[in-house]
């Protein structure tokens, strides 16, 4: 007696096919306390996803570079142009050291990936060029209290 005649069954192989959902970025909304103590950051994401970020010292960071590409906005400065802050004066600004506020910018972006759905990234929440940084090219709305102070939506691509 054989092996096979004891465990006698087929193998039926057919390929499966598994429903990829694929999460993308609604916007990005930073609530800020009236007195500008607090800052908490929440990520909508497509199928009515929040993610709840809480309340850090580096989204005050966001918040400002968030404030000054809407102001640039408002003014009518060109896209490429928005929002960008010299290294040194954010610094300066936020009452920081400069090298501090490089350790900001790297722990946001780490809360950030961290919170994210596995396989979806935002690397470019804030941008860098030589000497300067700005809030990248995403949606958001900024929340005083309890009213919208401003919000950036993506420009149109006309084609």
């Amino acid at each position: 007696m054989s092996l096979n005649s004891k465990l006698d069954f087929k193998w039926n192989t057919q390929p499966v096919v598994l429903k990829q959902t694929q999460a993308s970025l609604q916007q990005l909304r930073l609530q800020v306390s009236l007195n500008e103590e607090h800052v908490y950051l929440n990520i909508s994401l497509s199928g009515e996803q929040e993610l709840d970020l809480g309340e850090r010292s580096h989204h005050y960071c966001l918040l400002t570079l968030a404030r000054q590409r809407l102001s640039d906005a408002r003014r009518g400065i060109d896209v490429s142009g928005q929002g960008w802050l010299n290294r040194k004066e954010l610094a300066h600004m936020l009452g920081l050291d400069p090298s501090h506020l490089n350790i900001q910018i790297h722990r946001l972006r780490q809360q950030i990936a961290e919170a994210l759905p596995s396989g979806m990234q935002l690397d470019e929440v804030v941008e860098r060029r030589r000497g300067e940084l700005r809030f990248g090219a995403l949606p958001f709305c900024i929340v005083r209290g309890s009213s919208i102070e401003g919000e950036y939506l993506l420009p149109c691509n006309p084609v």
